[in-house]
Order: C-alpha cells, then sequence, then structure tokens
C-alpha cells in the first residue's frame, strides 16, 4: 500500500520543489555561447579520457599483475594466476545489481552531479592500485574503477545535446579523442617500466591525479542537459492532481518523471523494441570477456613487456580512428547495417591478432590488428547498449534504461568469463581460446539484431514514447 502524505508533508515537499523548480528554470533559462556544443565536447573529451584511461588500465597491467602477486608470489603460472587473478575479480559483477539504481539517480538529480562523482570515483580507484600492496587491495582499487566506469553518462551528455542526425557521429568523435588519450599508457609503460614489469604501480600514478582533478573542474565547467532541465521543469510545474492523472493515462508510478530502475525493468519487459536490444546486447557481451585478456595472450604467446607495449601504441590509436570513422558509418548507413559490418571486422581482426601474436609478427601487425578488433567490438557494444538502447527509451527513462542495459551487458561479460577462467586451466593458447569464445556469440547476436530490432536513427529524441516499434 502506498504511503499516505500528510498535510505538513506534503507542504514541505511543495516548498522544497519550488525551489527546486527555481533554480532548474535558472539554468534552463541561461544563454548558452554560439560555440557551447563544441566547448561541451571538448570537456567531454577530456572526462571521456580519464574514463577510458581508467578502464584500459587493469587490461593494459594485467599480466604484470599476475607476475607479481601469483608467479613470484606464489609460484603459479601465467594461466593458473591469471584465472585465479580474474576468479578473485568476481565480486566486481556483484556491484552491476546496484550500478543500476545508482545511474538511475541521473534520472532525478541531473546528469552533471553524477558526471563529477563518477570521474572522481575513477581516480580514487586508481590511487587505491597504486598503494596496493596485496591482491585484495588492488581488487578492492579495481573494484572501484568498474563501479564508476560503466555508468557512461558523458555518453547521455552528448546524445541529449547533439543534434538529430549527429548523435552517433559526435559521440563516436568523441570516444575517439578519448582513445587517442589511452596511449597515455603506453608512454608511462615506457617512461616507468622499461622491460621492468616490477615497476607497474608508477604507472598508475598519474591517471589516479588525473581523475580527481579532471572531476573537480567538471564542477565548474559543466552545465546541466537540456533535455534533463526541459523535463524536470516540466514535472515540477504540475500540480499534484496533473501528475496523477498523467500517471493514470500512461499507467505509470505517480512519480514517473523521476526514472528509477523498477520503471526502466518495466519499461524494457513490455516493449519489444528494448527487450530484443536487452536480449541482443547480453549475447554480444559474451564476445567482449576476451578483451581482459589482452596483455595476457600476448604473453602467453612468448613476448616480453617492452615488445608489448610498443604493441600498445599501435593498437590505441588503430582503435581511435577506427571509432572516428564508425560514427559517421552508423549515421549514414543505420545502426543495423553498420553492426554487421563492424561485427565481420572485429571477428577479422580478432583472427589476425592471435595469429600475429602466436607466428611472432612485427608490433604495428599485432596492435593494429587488434585495434581493428577492439574499434568493431565496441563500436558495436556501444550501439546497442548506449545508441539503440537511448534512442528508443522516453527522456525520462533514458538514463535508467541505459543504466538496465549496462547490468545486462555485464551479465553477458561474467558469462564470459566464467567459460574463459575454466577454459585456461585447459587449453595451451589463450588466444586461440579466446577466439572460440567471442567469435559464436557475435554470430548469435547479429542475427537477433537482424530479425527482431527495428533501425532507430534519425529518431527525434524528444518525442519517443518507447511506442513507436511495438
Amino acid at each position: 500500500m502506498a504511503k499516505i502524505e500528510t498535510e505538513a508533508a506534503r507542504a514541505v515537499r511543495r516548498v522544497r520543489e519550488e525551489k527546486e523548480l527555481q533554480r532548474r528554470q535558472r539554468e534552463l533559462n541561461r544563454k548558452r555561447p554560439k560555440f557551447y556544443l563544441w566547448y561541451l565536447l571538448i570537456v567531454l573529451s577530456i572526462v571521456y579520457i580519464v574514463d577510458e584511461v581508467s578502464s584500459n588500465m587493469g587490461t593494459f597491467m594485467k599480466s604484470e599483475v599476475v607476475t607479481e602477486f601469483f608467479i613470484r608470489g606464489r609460484g603459479m603460472d601465467l594461466k593458473t594466476g591469471t584465472a585465479l587473478l580474474d576468479t578473485m575479480s568476481a565480486p566486481r559483477y556483484a556491484t552491476m545489481i546496484i550500478m543500476p539504481f545508482y545511474k538511475a539517480l541521473a534520472d532525478r538529480f541531473g546528469r552533471k552531479p553524477f558526471l563529477v562523482i563518477n570521474t572522481i570515483g575513477m581516480g580514487v580507484g586508481l590511487a587505491v592500485c597504486l598503494v596496493a600492496r596485496a591482491p585484495i587491495v588492488y581488487l578492492l582499487g579495481m573494484l572501484i574503477v568498474n563501479f564508476f566506469m560503466y555508468n557512461d553518462i558523458q555518453v547521455v551528455y552528448v546524445m541529449e545535446n547533439a543534434p538529430e542526425g549527429s548523435r552517433a557521429k559526435l559521440t563516436s568523435a568523441t570516444k575517439s579523442v578519448a582513445l587517442l588519450g589511452v596511449v597515455l599508457i603506453p608512454v608511462l609503460r615506457d617512461l616507468f617500466m622499461g622491460n621492468d614489469g616490477s615497476q607497474w604501480r608508477k604507472v598508475f600514478l598519474i591517471p589516479a591525479v588525473m581523475g580527481i582533478v579532471v572531476g573537480l573542474a567538471a564542477i565548474f565547467l559543466m552545465r546541466e542537459t537540456p533535455a534533463f532541465l526541459e523535463k524536470r521543469v516540466g514535472y515540477l510545474r504540475m500540480t499534484d492532481e496533473e501528475r496523477q492523472q498523467k500517471a493514470l493515462e500512461k499507467q505509470k508510478a505517480a512519480d514517473e518523471s523521476k526514472g528509477g530502475v523498477g520503471r526502466a525493468l518495466r519499461f524494457m519487459f513490455k516493449h519489444k523494441q528494448i527487450r530484443a536490444v536487452a536480449l541482443c546486447g547480453m549475447v554480444f557481451a559474451v564476445a567482449t570477456g576476451v578483451t581482459s585478456q589482452y596483455e595476457t595472450i600476448m604473453k602467453d604467446a612468448g613476448m616480453q613487456t617492452a615488445d608489448i607495449t610498443q604493441v600498445m601504441y599501435f593498437n590505441t590509436v588503430t582503435y581511435a580512428l577506427i571509432t572516428a570513422v564508425t560514427g559517421f558509418v552508423i549515421d549514414g548507413l543505420g545502426r543495423k547495417k553498420s553492426a554487421v559490418l563492424l561485427s565481420i571486422l572485429a571477428f577479422l581482426g580478432l583472427t589476425a591478432f592471435v595469429l600475429s601474436a602466436q607466428f611472432g609478427l612485427p608490433a604495428a601487425a599485432i596492435g593494429i590488428s587488434y585495434g581493428l578488433f577492439q574499434g568493431g567490438l565496441w563500436s558495436v557494444s556501444d550501439m546497442l547498449c548506449l545508441l539503440i538502447s537511448g534512442e528508443s527509451s522516453p527522456t525520462h527513462l533514458r538514463a535508467s534504461v541505459m543504466a538496465t542495459m549496462s547490468l545486462v551487458l555485464g551479465l553477458g561479460t561474467a558469462l564470459s568469463n566464467v567459460v574463459i577462467i575454466v577454459g585456461m586451466l585447459f587449453v595451451k593458447s589463450i588466444g586461440m581460446l579466446a577466439l572460440c569464445v567471442s567469435a559464436p556469440f557475435m554470430l548469435l547476436s547479429i542475427i537477433i539484431l537482424i530479425t527482431k530490432v527495428h533501425e532507430t536513427r534519425d529518431v527525434d529524441l524528444s518525442t519517443v514514447t518507447g511506442e513507436e516499434w511495438d
């Protein structure tokens, strides 16, 4: 039974909402400079760089962490040590259960506060890894990083500020700039490690400071998105009776405009489009688990630390270039055709990467191959879990649906890691295992996309109700 609001509580709430209305209205009325969009994209690119560097640190440093904590520390081999580290990392998937509830708060309190919190949080997580002297402390730091990096609130920012026909282009352009920033990791590896993997902690220092500083700077540099302000102001202007009437008409909760995971889940199960996208995304996510084995695949193939660092330069630049191009492809060809082409690119890139590492080809060949794989794989993943899901959801539930899609992605990735962890105990080549896990699920996901999901290119986000494709 719903809690009955007393007159005193109602009066307090209305005073609080009136203050918020005035504040939100002032924000909405603030004149935006002529070149505000470009300024916004520059700031978001810097925030995105912190996100991408943080999200790649664990993968780029994995074999060195395994070597210190499990090979030198416990006398294990690389495969067993990696399997144990991945098993100990399993609790991070439990945080994905609460992650959508956290991200959904952006539908109630706005996008800006969580952009700031997420960026600072990633910096704090990297700082914990920096001081770790035991695997449990290192894993705690990575758990903090993983929690905040999966929220992708900067993508919501771009989507809600970009013109209708340019959302994918601007999203991928912003991300490609951020990916170029990931070259900071091999630069720091060269600077602090060389061929001595025992110095891996020093690589975490500058990214940790960046996360905290950039997050604090965002407090002063960023504004709330117009889409959120308009929706929130409209809600706050309603009388209680109008809210109740609107809720009855739409058969939703009275606080519909506050978003929320429960409403997002009901929306996902009710609407065929989002339901199909969720299924497609979870299946595709099983193919993405192999990315956590990027460095260990090369180490398992016999490559040295300095050689792996050289591969990272080529990989990072190639990945960024592919991501920059895919935005134009996605907006030009549409979401579905692009997903097919990019999945083929990902499969060919992964195959070339595994074989070139096994046969000891030059760093350029290995790095470019993996960059093609990453560019294709993550472009499709972002398209499914962020772009198509966001374009299929109404504004008041968009962040909540995208948050719930992150949970779906996490479930698929968790399943993939279970398969890989078990497989590593029985196979000779981690690379061939990765190829055998990734390829079938990419194919199945694309079949679901083609047959079940409708195209969302050029949709007007302000008019989306979620019922267009039912």
